[in-house]
C-alpha cells in the first residue's frame, strides 16, 4: 500500500472526498453507476437537510444532481455504524424533494450488514464496485487515482480478517467489528441484545452485547484499545455487570458478589483451549492491579456503564479467532448465576 495515500484515505470522510473529486474529474462513471439520463451532473457533499421546520437534521454524505435537481442521496458507510436518527432526516428530505427509495444508496466495502442501517435503502453499490468505473476513464488521473485507491481498499479489507496487529488505520479495525458482529450476532444465545452504535464511551471502535439479569444486565464488550502506543495489543474484551442504577459504587458491588464469574480465568477455563489461545495471561483474574486516577479501584468499565475485568488478546489474533472468543463469551453470558 502506497504509504502517502494511506495517510489521505485515513478516515470514512476522506474516501468520500474522494469519490467526490473522481466524480468531478470525470461524471460519466457515476453516472453509468446511478442509472442516470444524460445531462449535467454535480455533487454536493456533507449536505445538512431538513425535512421542515424544526424536524431532525443530518448531514447526508453525497446529493447527487442531475441538471441542478436533486436525483439521488449517497450515505458512505466505511467501518462505522448509523447514528441517532440520521436516516429518518434523509428520508424525509428525499420524499420531500421527490427522490424514490430505489435512489437512495447505502454504500459500503462489501454486503455485510450496516449496524442500525435503513433496510429501504439500497445497497447495491459498494466502493469498490464505484471505484471500478473509473478504470477506463477518459480522464487520466481519475483513472490513476482510482486504481491506485480500489488497491488501497482491497489491502484494507485482508487487514480486516488478518493479525490485528498487522492493520495500518483505524478503519480496518472498524471493518473487522463490523464483520465480527455481523457473523456472531447471527449464531448469539437467544435473549442476547447486540448495541448498535459502534463507539465504546471512551470513543474507540467496539462491539456491545448484553443479557438482561434478574439484577440488572451482564455485558460484553469487544473494543479497539485506543491509543495503541504502549499497549501492544490492538483489542480488548471487558465481561461486566450493569444495574439499573448504572452507578460505580452499585455496579461495583453487584461485581463484588460475582466476582469470580466475571473473572478472566473463569471464563477462558469454561470457554476451553482454543480460547486461551488467544488471550493474555488467561490465568490472571482480570481485574485491576493498582487503583486508577478514574473509576473503580478494582474492576474495570465506565461511570454510568458495566463494571468487571478485561481480557486482552493477542496482538496477533485474525478474525476467526476473534469471533471464536467474542462467541465463547456470549455463550458464557448465559451462564450468569442467578440469585
Amino acid at each position: 500500500m502506497t504509504y502517502g495515500l494511506t495517510r489521505l484515505l485515513r478516515t470514512e470522510n476522506d474516501w468520500s472526498d474522494l469519490l467526490c473529486f473522481l466524480a468531478e474529474l470525470d461524471p460519466e462513471p457515476l453516472r453509468s453507476a446511478l442509472c442516470l439520463a444524460q445531462g449535467t451532473v454535480t455533487i454536493r457533499r456533507e449536505v445538512r437537510v431538513r425535512a421542515r421546520r424544526g424536524a431532525h437534521t443530518g448531514r447526508v454524505d453525497f446529493v447527487v444532481l442531475l441538471d441542478g435537481s436533486e436525483r439521488a442521496l449517497m450515505e458512505m458507510k466505511l467501518g462505522a455504524g448509523a447514528h441517532g436518527e440520521q436516516f429518518a432526516a434523509y428520508d424525509a428530505w428525499a420524499q420531500a424533494k421527490g427522490i424514490p427509495a430505489a435512489d437512495r444508496y447505502l454504500v459500503s466495502p462489501n454486503a455485510d450488514p450496516i449496524p442500525d442501517g435503513p433496510s429501504t435503502w439500497s445497497r447495491r453499490l459498494t466502493f469498490g464496485g464505484l471505484l471500478g468505473g473509473w478504470n477506463s476513464s477518459s480522464d487520466d488521473l481519475a483513472r490513476l487515482l482510482a486504481i491506485r485507491a480500489y488497491q488501497q481498499l482491497v489491502v484494507l479489507e485482508s487487514e480486516a480478517t488478518g493479525p490485528a496487529d498487522q492493520a495500518s488505520t483505524a478503519l480496518s479495525d472498524a471493518l473487522r467489528l463490523r464483520r465480527l458482529a455481523h457473523l456472531t450476532q447471527a449464531a448469539a444465545p437467544e435473549g442476547t441484545v447486540f448495541k448498535s452504535r459502534q463507539r465504546s464511551q471512551m470513543g474507540a471502535a467496539n462491539i456491545c452485547a448484553w443479557r438482561e439479569t434478574e439484577e440488572g444486565y451482564v455485558v460484553a464488550e469487544i473494543q479497539r484499545l485506543q491509543p495503541r502506543r504502549g499497549t501492544n495489543s490492538p483489542f480488548e474484551i471487558r465481561i461486566m455487570v450493569q444495574t439499573p442504577e448504572a452507578t460505580s459504587a452499585a455496579n461495583g458491588s453487584l461485581a463484588d458478589r460475582h466476582q469470580k464469574w466475571l473473572a478472566r480465568n473463569s471464563f477462558v477455563q469454561h470457554a476451553g483451549h482454543s480460547v486461551q489461545a488467544t488471550v493474555m495471561d488467561p490465568q490472571d483474574d482480570g481485574f485491576k492491579k493498582k487503583p486508577g486516577a478514574k473509576g473503580h479501584p478494582q474492576y474495570y468499565g465506565y461511570e454510568g456503564g458495566g463494571h468487571g475485568s478485561s481480557v486482552v488478546l493477542q496482538d496477533a489474533v485474525d478474525l476467526n479467532d476473534m469471533v471464536r472468543t467474542f462467541s465463547a463469551l456470549l455463550e458464557y453470558l448465559a451462564t450468569y448465576p442467578r440469585q
